[in-house]
């Protein structure tokens, strides 16, 4: 299938650019990839779509990444990214922390996607939704504000295209963006009216069939892959977790590091309800979050989640450090 893209509507830029020596420049091809389907890699560059075939001796890769082949499209090699989320994906500029200005406002959620996206090493933008609808916006802006001085916190209202316009500059021709977000914090809302335009020569275009990369009518890249949005979803463990901090820091204190609070002798927490000092049903509520019986009524942990799971725990630690001092 022919390409009607452009290295640079696909979000080519300098620091790729470096990485070439001189036999690709002369003899060799450019193509990233725009979808990962079972054992198959769908690639696209200035001289079409093709496929390719994962092996063994191919280094791990995902959606975003540029690799290099010949003129059968056979593959030589993958470039260096720019950012990862590990095998999930690549080359993203900028992540848009999505998150609601109402009951669901959660800055313990939005700090957790946010060392996630600076692990990947790519840029956050807090975008806070429903700001119409809110009364206190200023103030749960100044909170989110506070968790890094040079963060990018925006206030708007993902249904009105003019409130959106604060976006422009990281929406450039070429940028990749992707968003993280809660179910109900206005992803889907702000997608749909970034995408819509009054210009008839600007409209949105899948590249590819998987529509995991699209380009935006600004001529930036949208990135949405089933692994971002798994991430996505995490938020569930995430924001119940910090609801269970004490809990958390109580079965440190377990006998076994192992300990799964179903009887096991030194049990932290089944001492802590027979005195009273915690409630059963919040310990019940606690281990169904865990999932550690992988009934598959109950929500399964991804790795992502896992690592939220960390990332909590290790904040806690901090806690505990600090006090200590």
């Amino acid at each position: 299938m022919d390409s009607t893209f452009t290295l640079l509507d696909l979000g080519w830029q300098a620091y790729f650019q470096q990485q070439l020596s001189l036999d690709d420049l002369e003899s060799n091809r450019i193509a990233r990839i725009c979808a990962f389907n079972s054992n198959q890699y769908e690639l696209v560059g200035e001289f079409g779509f093709f496929s390719l075939e994962s092996h063994s001796d191919m280094p791990n890769m995902a959606v975003g990444d540029w690799v290099v082949t010949d003129t059968e499209n056979r593959f030589l090699r993958l470039l260096e990214a720019s950012s990862a989320f590990e095998s999930i994906a690549s080359n993203i500029d900028t992540v848009f922390l999505i998150c609601a200005l109402n009951q669901d406002f959660n800055l313990t959620l939005i700090k957790r996607y946010l060392e996630l996206t600076h692990e990947a090493q790519a840029d956050a933008v807090v975008v806070l939704t429903k700001a119409d609808t809110c009364d206190d916006a200023m103030e749960k802006r100044a909170q989110v504000e506070k968790l890094d001085p040079l963060l990018i916190v925006e206030t708007v209202n993902a249904l009105d295209a003019n409130s959106l316009s604060c976006l422009a500059p990281f929406l450039k021709k070429g940028k990749t963006v992707a968003l993280l977000g809660a179910v109900g914090s206005g992803k889907s809302a702000l997608i749909n009216t970034l995408m819509q335009t009054t210009d008839s020569n600007k409209t949105q275009r899948n590249i590819g069939e998987s529509g995991s990369l699209k380009i935006m009518p600004s001529g930036a890249i949208l990135l949405d892959t089933a692994g971002m949005r798994e991430l996505q979803l995490a938020e569930f463990d995430s924001s119940a977790i910090a609801n269970f901090a004490d809990i958390i820091a109580l079965e440190k204190q377990c006998r076994f590091s192992d300990c799964r609070h179903e009887g096991e002798p030194g049990c932290a927490l089944k001492a802590a309800v027979k005195s009273n000092r915690l409630d059963e049903q919040r310990v019940a509520d606690f281990l169904l979050l865990r999932n550690e019986d992988n009934d598959d009524d109950q929500v399964t942990k991804s790795k992502p989640q896992e690592k939220f799971y960390r990332s909590a725990q290790s904040d806690i630690r901090a806690r505990k450090h600090s006090s200590a001092e």
